[in-house]
């Protein structure tokens, strides 16, 4: 499993310093900085331009020492569309309780904010992985839609007592043969409706997890940089094992998925 974005704010501090310097680098004012020094440097004066270069690279390093700098510029993740009212009402639930998380933890203090920029970064994985989650569980439930597991139980019963009619060999083993079709058309119908039910369920899970990570942070905003920086980090390892369980289990439904 990759490493999560609040993870790497973490552990790789140089990494994120250079991501830091090349977003810095093209913002638009710096940038009219640095082209407004060459052209001084080229039309009035040439001292105008190592002048420039100056106030320009102080400008880039100072805003790449925001930590916060690659999360507020970071673009939004194309997610899936849902139309399953199910899914929707739930995956809503959880946008809504991820954007609480965001708004607590921009109305802490300078300090307390940077410390907790993991969250921030985690829930937003998490939220990609509900959605990624939610458009699956949609996919099934139109299967099953279709599926009809009443007709395929009765088409089953059906071929059972044409079998005990029929005494021509090879016609009852085409039957045979239907019948074991039939039946693992139903067996996988049945595994899938397990698999909504457990998608549901994780889905509930993640808004549960997130409205105590919203209640967490609030919390964390009454303590001091240094307990607010280590408790942080406990809730981002909570969501990241989270969201590492939901991988495991997005394989396992995949594998399941198979021939949808």
């Amino acid at each position: 499993m990759g490493r999560s974005s609040g993870l790497c704010l973490l552990l790789h501090p140089h990494d994120n310093i250079m991501n830091n310097l090349s977003i810095a680098a093209t913002r638009p004012l710096h940038i009219i900085v640095l082209l407004a020094s060459v052209f001084g440097g080229l039309a009035v004066t040439i001292w105008l331009l190592p002048l420039g270069v100056i106030v320009y690279s102080m400008a880039v390093f100072l805003a790449a020492r925001d930590p916060s700098l690659a999360l507020t510029t970071q673009r939004p993740v194309a997610l899936p569309k849902l139309t399953s009212p199910t899914f929707r009402a739930i995956v809503a639930e959880i946008d809504r309780s991820q954007r609480e998380v965001e708004r607590s933890v921009e109305a802490a203090p300078g300090p307390l904010a940077t410390a907790l920029r993991p969250v921030v970064a985690q829930s937003r994985e998490l939220v990609t992985e509900a959605h990624d989650l939610a458009s699956k569980g949609q996919i099934i439930e139109q299967y099953l839609a279709t599926a009809n597991l009443r007709q395929l139980y009765e088409q089953i019963n059906g071929i059972d007592t044409q079998i005990t009619r029929t005494r021509d060999a090879y016609t009852v083993q085409q039957l045979q043969e239907t019948r074991g079709a039939l039946v693992d058309r139903q067996r996988n119908a049945t595994d899938l409706e397990t698999y909504v039910g457990r998608i549901n369920a994780q889905l509930s899970n993640i808004d549960a997890s997130l409205d105590n990570v919203l209640a967490e942070t609030v919390r964390l905003r009454t303590a001091d940089a240094v307990s607010a920086s280590s408790m942080s980090g406990q809730v981002a390892d909570r969501l990241r094992d989270m969201k590492a369980d939901m991988d495991a289990f997005q394989r396992v439904l995949d594998s399941a998925m198979t021939g949808i």
